[in-house]
């Protein structure tokens, strides 16, 4: 039965396809073709095993989507694009009495003579492609004018629409949950998997459709970490630094935000750092308002905390989110991304003393009248008492 996108904001594709002129997008890339279908498979990281969509700015041309034959009846049943066709792999018949093409390059071939596809101009996903999936493209496209839009795709990403952004606040609000229970878990005696174990099964009490990642640094052998991803098996003791970059996920949308502890006592040094990271993020993110550049964003950033820290080591100060962990606006110096209404963004801060890596983030939606502090209802406090 066909439906109308909700996660795939196609209004926004079919303006970029204007601006750019083209009568086509093929889409291989697994977030890409994930956001467009709308079916979030999980195998198109094999190199050799493509979903692929075709788009077309042409109403009257429908769009199509090639998957694996072992995907095809979910892929069916999970996409809105109407034309869904398979290729041999993994099983050569389904309980779909249909015809599976040979390889992709065969389905592929046969929805571009079928469409016309000739003399035409067509994004792809450029350099993004895997070499052998371009030198396929490229001989399946001969005769057309070829661009590459992955930029362009990261834009139409950009803009969340109301179900994007329901599956995102919802992953926030599990995951400043599981911070609460990983929170509460740390004191001395315990070990870094139980703070682990702990996040994990709040994530999934709570309605988490998986556990994205969870990043722990806990004690002298991580304490400087930024993406540690797996637990140690080391036994916090009083005076230990804990850090946790976390992430619950709620079909296909992650959350990302990241909080600083230490047990029992810290220096004043140590506090001073802290403080003037969160206050300075904190600002930094209710200040952000469309119209404003990713670079824009770091200029500020960068200006507000070299006033209490010296040397300050940060490429850059934040990211977008949604299917993918980091999308525009990136918020570097040389960034000349515009923030859009609807963007939903995480803002981060990090410095390095005494062995440690202090790191916090926050997470915003930025709207049209102001900005939502998604992750306001997690606590920031640095000492965890015990």
């Amino acid at each position: 039965m066909s439906r109308e996108p909700v996660l795939f904001n196609e209004s926004r594709m079919r303006a970029m396809m204007d601006r750019r002129g083209l009568d086509l997008v093929i889409l291989r890339g697994v977030e890409n073709s994930r956001y467009v279908s709308e079916f979030l498979h999980n195998g198109g990281n094999l190199g050799y095993r493509p979903f692929c969509v075709f788009y077309f700015r042409d109403p009257a041309k429908k769009p199509a989507f090639v998957v694996p034959a072992v995907d095809l009846h979910l892929a069916m049943t999970l996409t809105w694009i109407e034309d869904v066709r398979a290729y041999a792999m993994a099983e050569f018949f389904t309980d779909i009495d249909t015809h599976f093409y040979v390889d992709f390059a065969s389905a592929a071939k046969a929805i571009l003579a079928e469409r016309g596809v000739s003399g035409m101009k067509v994004g792809t996903e450029g350099d993004n492609l895997t070499s052998g999936f371009r030198t396929v493209l490229d001989g399946l496209l001969e005769g057309n004018t070829i661009e590459d839009i992955s930029f362009e795709m990261e834009i139409v990403r950009m803009v969340k629409t109301p179900e994007e952004i329901r599956r995102l606040k919802l992953a926030t609000e599990i995951t400043v949950k599981a911070h609460a229970s990983f929170r509460d878990a740390i004191k001395p005696g315990v070990s870094d998997l139980d703070l682990h174990k702990a996040a994990c099964l709040r994530m999934l009490n709570e309605g988490a459709t998986a556990v994205n990642f969870i990043n722990t640094g806990a004690g002298p052998a991580n304490a400087f970490a930024a993406h540690d991803p797996f637990p140690r098996g080391y036994v916090l003791q009083y005076g230990d630094f804990v850090k946790v970059d976390m992430g619950a996920q709620v079909m296909g949308y992650s959350a990302d935000f990241v909080r600083s502890y230490f047990i029992g006592e810290a220096s004043e040094r140590q506090q001073e750092i802290w403080k003037r990271l969160n206050e300075v993020q904190l600002e930094l993110g209710l200040w952000i308002k469309p119209g404003v550049t990713g670079g824009e964003i770091f200029d500020r950033g960068y200006a507000q905390i070299s006033r209490y820290l010296n040397k300050f080591p940060r490429e850059f100060f934040g990211h977008g989110i949604g299917l993918g962990s980091h999308e525009q606006p990136r918020m570097n110096a040389v960034n000349r991304t515009v923030v859009e209404p609807n963007s939903v963004l995480c803002v981060e801060f990090s410095y390095y003393h005494d062995g440690v890596r202090h790191h916090t983030e926050e997470t915003f939606l930025i709207k049209d009248d102001g900005v939502d502090h998604w992750t306001a209802g997690c606590p920031t406090e640095l000492i965890v008492a015990v």
